[in-house]
């Protein structure tokens, strides 16, 4: 009879001992490491794999420049859309330069007769006898190299458009900032000229005059918000994670180092740009392609091989299947080829000469900017000393109130354009090392290599 759990007896001479002592050990090695295991840090998760992993970018801390174009590198929608067109790029070209697979067949013919069965065995394999496939298989390497340099070109243009997006959204900010500031003095203002109205200092047009001109400042910090929520909500799209204002970094003017002379300028981009890699790229897979369809008039070859039951008697079999070129010998695909080469050429052409004119107009839009930054730089306190001397002359009665709105005008003019120069100047000198395809220095937040006199190609 079976006993269940409780009713079973028990050995004399004391309770039973514990079975299963691997179930002891397994749940030491589950507890022990919990137990033992330190706290996580601000910013980190939990691996499933390796335990506590930081985040990519902490999120209370300063977002700069530099961090927003390395965050992109990792988790950007740009680099990850351009990652994915590489990837399908590349699988266009294998597939099209793919060998052909044998066939294998087996037959069994005469069912359903009173003759003996026949059963055949049959391998069907390409040969390549006019040498196509190996010449597209010369287009497929040439085509792939095209695909990587133009993979690493679309990285370089997703590095600018996450750094432009970076600048306005941090110009965006402060220029917030200064219509806002803007407003709450003029707002001062007004409420110390409707005193003075009341006390009859000053004529009511004054008070009406200083109540306007605050309100319309107060719908232009309104707008300056508007502006600046737009520019956070595309930078964080590009990063792929909510950017809030108070994480950008300030906006800060760039070091512009001189400038190489044209000629080495020149010379760094032809062998440093992976856009003009990729055209010449593109005319050797386009020349491989055409000689590819001009070996094409045979067709493809097949060997043929295999077994034979028949009569009772197993026997051999040989064969050739050649396609006869009697009504088409590839004469479309030839002449299509033949236009993709000249295609590829007048593009790589053309290429050549939009790189060297887009080096000389990159650097002299980055010399022309280079040239105003010692004026640039003082717009700040120039501004600020011009609005602040304003106010006190125009409480003192020294300045009529239409001057000091001018003052305050040309104040909010000065500081807006100082940040737009600030933006300007990044962006020059980003587009002039693109263009150059090296970085003028280590300051630059691009994954470029440092420009010297003989600049290795970064292609």
């Amino acid at each position: 009879m079976l006993r269940s759990p409780s009713q079973r007896s028990v050995p004399l001479g004391g309770p039973a001992r514990v079975p299963h002592r691997a179930s002891l050990l397994l749940a030491a090695w589950l507890v022990i490491p919990a137990l033992t295991r330190p706290p996580l840090l601000a910013g980190q998760t939990v691996s499933p794999t390796t335990g506590p992993a930081t985040s990519l970018a902490a999120p209370d801390s300063a977002l700069s420049l530099t961090g927003a174009v390395d965050l992109a590198r990792q988790q950007g929608l740009l680099r990850q859309l351009a990652e994915a067109r590489g990837r399908i790029a590349d699988g266009r070209v294998r597939e099209s330069t793919q060998w052909l697979n044998p066939t294998l067949e087996w037959r069994r013919e005469n069912l359903g007769s009173p003759l003996q069965p026949d059963i055949f065995a049959t391998a069907y394999v390409p040969f390549d006898l006019t040498g196509r496939r190996l010449a597209l298989r010369g287009a497929s390497t040439a085509g792939r190299g095209r695909v990587q340099a133009d993979l690493q070109h679309e990285r370089r243009m997703a590095e600018l458009a996450v750094a432009r997006g970076w600048l306005e959204a941090a110009s965006a900010r402060e220029l917030s900032a200064v219509q806002q500031e803007q407003a709450a003095a003029l707002q001062e203002l007004a409420r110390v000229d409707s005193t003075r109205v009341r006390e009859g200092l000053v004529a009511e047009a004054v008070g009406l005059r200083t109540s306007l001109e605050a309100d319309r400042a107060q719908m232009t910090a309104v707008r300056a918000r508007q502006n600046e929520g737009e520019q956070l909500l595309q930078l964080s799209r590009q990063l792929g994670e909510t950017v809030r204002a108070e994480r950008l970094a300030a906006l800060m003017a760039p070091e512009l180092p001189a400038a190489p002379d044209s000629m080495l300028a020149i010379s760094t981009a032809l062998r440093s740009r992976p856009d003009l890699l990729a055209r010449e790229l593109a005319v050797m897979e386009a020349s491989k392609r055409l000689a590819a369809e001009q070996r094409g008039v045979l067709g493809e070859v097949q060997l043929q091989g295999g077994t034979k039951e028949t009569g009772g008697f197993m026997t051999g079999q040989l064969g050739v299947a050649m396609p006869l070129p009697l009504f088409n010998r590839n004469n479309g695909a030839r002449e299509r080829a033949a236009g993709e080469l000249r295609e590829a050429q007048l593009l790589h052409d053309d290429a050549r000469r939009a790189l060297q004119l887009s080096v000389l107009r990159a650097r002299q839009h980055y010399l022309a900017l280079r040239s105003t930054r010692d004026a640039a730089a003082s717009f700040d306190a120039r501004a600020t000393t011009l609005v602040q001397s304003a106010r006190v002359a125009y409480r003192e009665g020294h300045l009529t109130l239409t001057e000091l709105l001018d003052a305050e005008r040309a104040a909010v003019e000065a500081r807006t354009a100082h940040r737009q120069w600030m933006v300007d100047a990044w962006l020059a000198r980003l587009e002039f090392e693109l263009a150059l395809g090296a970085r003028l220095d280590a300051q630059s937040p691009l994954d470029l290599p440092l420009l010297t006199p003989s600049t290795p190609s970064g292609r």
